[in-house]
């Protein structure tokens, strides 16, 4: 694929825990078709996994699916999960309080791996939950012209 060339992909998801391992399954499906493998891929898929369980366990009230948004270019990819709920999620200081360890882990393996993320609301309510993860040479075949 071309240096400069950007794919995107997107699926939309119930928002229970029984489709967390199908968008996972997705992710890691779409990311191998595009190249990308190794810990970057690995990364993508238990940030994804995180954030559908997030939506299947405090927002399916008022979000009965999520989407989830995948885009990659020769030096980022980005996975996004979008749901409807209009409160937006807080991660936990400290790892010991009740909830928000899911937003915490992905804060964290965004950090690992030398990433950002944002928190978005969406208009007419809702948000989405972005994070950009840099592909490097040797985890995606994006970068060969």
């Amino acid at each position: 694929m071309p240096s400069g060339q950007r794919v995107t992909h997107a699926f939309t998801v119930l928002s229970t825990v029984d489709q967390v391992p199908v968008a996972r399954h997705e992710t890691r499906k779409v990311l191998a078709a595009w190249g990308i493998g190794g810990d970057l891929a690995y990364t993508a898929s238990l940030i994804v996994t995180e954030l559908v369980a997030n939506v299947a366990e405090h927002a399916a009230a008022e979000s009965p699916t999520a989407t989830v948004m995948l885009a990659a270019d020769a030096h980022w990819l980005t996975v996004a999960v979008h749901d409807t709920h209009p409160r937006l999620p807080r991660a936990l200081a400290t790892p010991y309080g009740d909830g928000g360890r899911g937003l915490r882990m992905v804060m964290l393996l965004t950090e690992e791996a030398g990433g950002r993320h944002t928190v978005e609301p969406t208009p007419g309510g809702g948000k989405h939950i972005v994070v950009h993860l840099p592909v490097t040479a040797a985890e995606s075949a994006l970068n060969q012209t």
